[in-house]
């Protein structure tokens, strides 16, 4: 049932409040049309207990409070873009695909059309106890109030979603900053907090369904995020209900501005607020001067620069920390259970300016480690209290953290190049959208057999530069990465492990085994071994030469925690290539054969638009 309820003819703007039941919406689930905007939408963030209250309340027969969707497109292609209501849409969908139980019961698969079928199709498994056949269908029978609007541009649904959550404590200071702000600021901060957290996601716009695998979750769950493994949590900067709450990205903005511009500026509430631009006043000039200042010295610096060196800087905080047993706020001598954003708001800015104003880099990360034991009772002494940090106070603390650091640095030659240094974070970020985009991203142990022989394995060899070319088939300017040193699975990493004596690292299901390995194996150096690799490549016949030579320039050697990757970045080119007289696509996580019947189809990827 449909009741429109209003339209706005000033804006364009167009609202309707529809009756739909759980069945109904998880339909719409099924189908991806349910959508979540990462530049504005926060995070999931729900616990199992949060979730479990929800479905309680259904049980009971309590009302909820509606779902405010923009319908973007018409008809049966239409998308729903969630603005409010997506904690608790994630929450119903989960427990009837059971992840969770109520009551320890786990919702009854056969009790709906669509999750029998997933189940029967092998994609759903029914967890025990099972809940009565009469509540599972009271569940899904359940009917919800969904408000939908059709909005001119997206800067309406912006403002749509800043509104709705700015009165009373939905949510926070910094969430709504960034909800009600459009900005070069806000997107490095958006994009540099979910690279941190490990919750990154190829594109903005992503289906309903794929946020569970960057949701952040506790150890209840076995999916996405796990809060305790962050970053900010494990060396114990932030809270997990600081991060829930987006302190993280407080934090980034508090730093991102602090190397932007010059002097430093005081930190607080208003600093962060004008540089936004995000003010209950709209006419105001000092925030307006702040956020032309912010905006001026980002395309100075550019947006992309800006984000490379914030992670390279972060990537040498995590590796001076990795030479310690003991988590960042242990190390400095910060209280037990206390938290220390500030401590390493300091440590990033004497770092950042030690590399990229003093020109160094680190020649003793073990050293720099040492040095910072106890520092939060000398060099890193802070404010009291927790009003703002004043430039001058900041001034004193960062130099007196860069004296203390300064003898573990080095100054860069002059023919040395700072982008030689490659980024753990870097990989990461890879692996991340890979949970959500598996089509251009593949990854492989190795270029040797795991067999007792240890021979070099042309059959592998092959499916890599068949890959390559498969990726490139999917349209002009494309990107994808082919990541070697990574084991498909535990299995064959413990393999590596018995044969090399080489521990994997894990991130996110992955299992980093490095190709040093193969280097001694061979007896060979890393860099002569990666100089044949790159050879024999290039002089691979079937693989087309232009996407040879483009492949091999533009690899990376990542050192992931003392293990060598080696990223290969393949970029579509103006037209299809082929690799062994055939034409290959990706197709999700599989490279196949194109039919020749189907040759027109993937040249049409690359036609000019007409009039272009």
């Amino acid at each position: 049932m449909t009741e429109a309820i209003g339209a706005s003819t000033t804006t364009g703007t167009e609202l309707s409040v529809r009756t739909e039941s759980v069945q109904r919406l998880y339909l719409l689930y099924g189908a991806d049309r349910f959508r979540v905007n990462r530049r504005y939408q926060r995070k999931l963030v729900w616990s199992v207990e949060e979730k479990q209250k929800l479905i309680d309340s259904v049980l009971k027969d309590l009302p909820m409070p509606l779902f405010l969707v923009a319908e973007i497109g018409f008809g049966a292609d239409a998308s729903f873009e969630l603005i409010d209501g997506m904690q608790r849409l994630n929450a119903l969908f989960a427990f009837l695909e059971n992840e969770f139980a109520v009551g320890a019961e786990y919702f009854d698969l056969d009790s709906l059309a669509d999750t029998k079928y997933l189940k029967d199709a092998g994609q759903l498994v029914q967890r025990e106890p099972v809940m009565s056949r009469p509540k599972s269908v009271q569940v899904v029978n359940y009917s919800v109030a969904l408000s939908v609007f059709r909005a001119p541009n997206s800067n309406s649904i912006d403002e749509v979603f800043r509104r709705i959550n700015s009165g009373g404590r939905r949510l926070s200071r910094q969430e709504l900053r960034q909800a009600g702000t459009v900005s070069f600021l806000a997107d490095l901060v958006r994009v540099i907090s979910s690279r941190v957290r490990g919750d990154t996601s190829p594109d903005d716009v992503i289906p309903l369904k794929v946020m569970p695998r960057l949701s952040i979750t506790n150890r209840d769950l076995d999916y996405g995020v796990l809060v305790d493994d962050i970053f900010w949590v494990r060396q114990g900067i932030l809270r997990r209900e600081d991060v829930r709450t987006s302190l993280d990205e407080q934090l980034i903005l508090d730093i991102l501005i602090d190397c932007l511009i010059d002097p430093l500026q005081s930190t607080g509430t208003d600093t962060r607020n004008g540089y936004y631009n995000f003010s209950a006043d709209e006419e105001s000039t000092a925030a307006t001067r702040l956020a032309s200042q912010i905006r001026l010295s980002i395309e100075s610096y550019g947006r992309d620069a800006i984000e490379r060196d914030f992670m390279r800087v972060y990537d040498e905080i995590r590796d001076i920390l990795a030479t310690q047993d003991a988590r960042l706020s242990n190390l400095i001598g910060v209280q037990s259970g206390g938290r220390s954003p500030r401590y390493y708001h300091a440590i990033f800015l004497a770092i950042y300016e030690l590399i990229f104003r003093d020109k160094m880099r680190v020649k003793d990360r073990s050293g720099a480690a040492i040095r910072l034991q106890g520092t939060a009772k000398n060099a890193l002494r802070m404010p009291s209290g927790s009003g703002n940090w004043t430039g001058d106070s900041k001034r004193a603390t960062v130099d007196a953290v860069k004296g203390v650091l300064r003898p573990s640095f080095e100054k860069v030659g002059s023919q040395d190049d700072l982008s030689q240094f490659s980024w753990a974070s870097e990989l990461e970020t890879l692996l991340s959208n890979s949970l959500v985009e598996q089509s251009m991203f593949d990854c492989k142990q190795g270029f040797v057999t795991l067999a007792t022989s240890r021979e070099f394995d042309q059959d592998s060899f092959s499916k890599i530069c068949c890959t390559f070319s498969a990726m490139t088939n999917m349209g002009p300017g494309k990107i994808g990465h082919v990541v070697v040193g990574i084991a498909d699975d535990a299995a064959d990493a413990k393999r590596i492990e018995i044969l090399d004596g080489t521990r994997p690292t894990l991130f996110r299901g992955y299992h980093v085994v490095g190709l040093e390995r193969e280097a001694i194996h061979v007896g060979k150096s890393f860099n002569d071994y990666w100089t044949w690799l790159a050879r024999m490549i290039q002089d691979n016949q079937r693989l087309d030469q232009g996407l040879a030579a483009h492949v091999t320039a533009n690899a990376r050697i990542v050192d992931y925690y003392g293990l060598a990757v080696v990223v290969f970045r393949v970029t579509g080119q103006a037209q299809p290539t082929f690799y062994d007289s055939a034409m290959y696509e990706r197709s999700g996580p599989q490279t196949k054969i194109v039919p020749q019947s189907e040759y027109m189809r993937v040249f049409q990827r690359f036609a000019a638009p007409a009039g272009g």
